[in-house]
């Protein structure tokens, strides 16, 4: 498995700033611009055609390579280039934050057809022990590093070069998310924001071009949410093979060894907590000890001929049995929900909720809280609220060139192209004007699912304040 520790931390680093304790709006000077031809002039993703034969990874892995002086001063503080407002002096003498170099590289690779991680999935009975250190560096290189270097650009007034740096953003994220983990998802989540926040300063200028087609065609797989799902959902059953032949003879030392084994792995994910005094043996031996009346009852109304053939299993056969049969029923429930786009899935994911938090209870475990399913899918899908609200941004750009730099008082008054709706809630974006400014916000969350004023909620807001000039 991998290791507990490490992946909280990962988790942490990654996914803590999706928590906000307040929602935040979003302030952007914006300027007439109209929607040029031909419709794809401007893109902010490869063109298939542009592609070339080949994988990425091994050109991203070897970034760090012979930058020893760059990699020890300057990439430690890349972050602190992301927050720094465009008019700081220290723009001018960066000389672009990230080296030339390692820019060309992030280039090339950006434009490879394949990305193939080569992590040892299926060579190895326990997938939880896979290590991905990789995805954090590389949020740093892409995040930070290349951010930076778009904002050196856009300090500059090279909108062009800013905007290829987007395109080679986007297109390297996407290359992180082509792989079974959902971590993996969430890091390349994490960097396509970044990314869009480069698209709000770029579209913030006042001779940027309008990107609503080059944002509109941004692919649907740049996160393989369906992917992740289906692997993490057959981890348990990967990681104990056994559980797909329960029925294979063995005798009880072989399922007191399976029952240890067993126990061992949820204290290692942390869904039971062992005291250190306690020893191994001993706490798997008391669970199952614990357990075994319930799992023999609910066992027994599970199977054919249920009460004969449960009373001639030990202990830790009933609770392996029963245990397994509510985790692999739990994780291939989560996979199935979790590849339905909104407007079905909210209901089942109520009930999937339900469903874990009663399959905790009756099983004594804990929940693994970096395996929430609302949290995941609510953070991967609004990925596209974000995206759909800059197009439409971009919508009423295109609007204010045509009528007297005067904003639509409602978004029915844009005609000529398609007004993106929210594709969480599959409602329209709230919009009101007042003057030269104009509000842009995301309808909120179902209460049932997301409770309103929650940190979930608050982190996935979105409230755009645009003044136009």
């Amino acid at each position: 498995m991998r290791p507990l520790p490490t992946l909280i931390v990962v988790l942490f680093i990654f996914c803590g700033p999706l928590i906000a304790d307040e929602p935040k709006s979003i302030d952007l000077t914006i300027h007439a611009s109209a929607i040029e031809t031909p419709a794809l002039k401007y893109r902010l993703f490869p063109a298939e055609g542009d592609l070339k034969p080949g994988n990425a990874i091994p050109i991203l892995l070897r970034l760090p390579w012979e930058r020893g002086q760059w990699m020890a001063e300057v990439f430690p503080k890349l972050r602190e280039w992301v927050s720094r407002p465009l008019d700081a002096e220290e723009w001018a003498s960066s000389g672009g934050v990230l080296l030339e170099g390692s820019y060309s590289e992030l280039k090339r690779s950006a434009f490879r057809r394949d990305a193939s991680w080569e992590y040892p999935i299926g060579e190895t009975t326990s997938p939880h022990l896979i290590l991905i250190p990789d995805v954090q560096e590389l949020r740093t290189w892409l995040g930070y590093g290349l951010s930076a270097r778009i904002r050196y650009h856009i300090s500059r007034g090279e909108l062009d070069e800013a905007r290829e740096g987007i395109l080679i953003g986007f297109a390297n994220s996407r290359h992180i998310a082509r792989t079974t983990f959902y971590i993996n998802q969430l890091v390349a989540r994490s960097i396509h924001l970044n990314m869009l926040n480069r698209v709000e300063e770029l579209i913030s200028q006042p001779k940027s071009p309008n990107l609503y087609w080059a944002l509109s065609t941004l692919p649907d797989s740049l996160l393989e949410l369906g992917r992740a799902a289906s692997f993490e959902g057959d981890m348990f059953a990967m990681t104990f093979p056994a559980v797909r032949e329960l029925d294979r003879p063995r005798d009880p030392r072989e399922w007191s060894k399976m029952a240890q084994q067993l126990v061992a792995f949820l204290v290692e994910v942390n869904s039971l907590q062992r005291q250190s005094e306690v020893g191994a043996n001993d706490f798997a031996n008391t669970y199952v000890t614990k357990m075994a009346p319930k799992a023999r009852a609910e066992l027994t109304s599970l199977m054919e001929d249920g009460k004969e053939r449960v009373a001639k299993m030990t202990d830790d056969e009933v609770v392996i049995r029963w245990y397994s049969n509510l985790r692999i029923a739990k994780d291939e429930r989560m996979s199935a929900v979790m590849v339905l786009p909104p407007r079905e899935a909210w209901t089942e994911l109520k009930k999937l909720v339900a469903e874990i938090e009663l399959m905790h209870a009756q099983t004594g475990t804990i929940k693994e809280e970096f395996q929430d399913p609302v949290a995941i899918y609510v953070s991967v899908w609004s990925l596209k609220r974000k995206i759909q609200s800059l197009r439409l941004i971009e919508a009423v750009r295109h609007h204010l060139a045509s009528h007297d730099g005067k904003f639509p008082s409602s978004l029915d008054e844009i005609k000529d192209i398609p007004v993106p709706i929210d594709p969480l809630t599959n409602q329209p974006f709230g919009w009101s004007v007042q003057g030269n400014m104009a509000t842009l916000t995301a309808p909120r969350l179902p209460a049932d699912v997301v409770v309103h004023g929650s940190k979930l909620e608050k982190a996935h807001s979105l409230v755009y304040r645009l003044r136009v000039e």
